[in-house]
């Protein structure tokens, strides 16, 4: 049984090994295997900024004691943007299409919806169907098209821009 949980500092570690694995599996993310490239103390120190920022979260998925899936939201400070965030999501390729993605987007609304905030975004592959077929399920939009967005190999990648009204 998976169990979505906001992340603790303790769980830096974990988040940095999964980060390094999930990076490898795909090219959905700005990362590729060599993962976050930042030490233990950084992420722990991130962790901590986001438990002190209200209109942040990190949110972990775990099976047992293997963390699978991760999602975040991140608020902006200054004050004429700081009723929207932006969001990140992963899941470990041997748990997609399993409810996981779902099941950490829910509980991200839900804790975005107490803070306060009004506008959740996030960018994705235009080519990554699945992913963009369960935000279009949660009521994000597309709203434009980064062209060019990221390059792999050489290759242009266009990312949606995707934003969810959550009033």
């Amino acid at each position: 049984m998976v169990v979505v949980r906001e992340a603790l500092t303790s769980d830096a570690r974990d988040i940095l090994t999964f980060c390094r694995q999930i990076g490898s599996e795909s090219d959905n993310l700005s990362y590729g295997h060599e993962g976050l490239g930042i030490s233990v103390s950084d992420e722990e120190k991130l962790l901590t900024k986001v438990h002190e920022d209200e209109r942040s979260c990190f949110l972990v998925a775990k099976e047992a004691d293997e963390l699978v899936g991760t999602c975040n939201c991140s608020g902006f400070r200054k004050a004429r943007l700081s009723h929207r965030a932006e969001i990140g999501i992963a899941v470990k390729k041997d748990y997609w299409n399993q409810g996981i993605g779902r099941q950490l987007l829910t509980h991200l609304i839900d804790l975005a919806k107490q803070s306060g905030l009004k506008v959740l975004s996030l960018e994705v592959r235009s080519d990554n169907s699945r992913a963009i077929h369960l935000y279009k399920s949660m009521g994000f939009q597309k709203i434009g098209t980064f062209k060019d967005f990221m390059e792999i190999n050489g290759n242009p990648i266009d990312f949606d821009i995707m934003e969810l009204f959550l009033e």
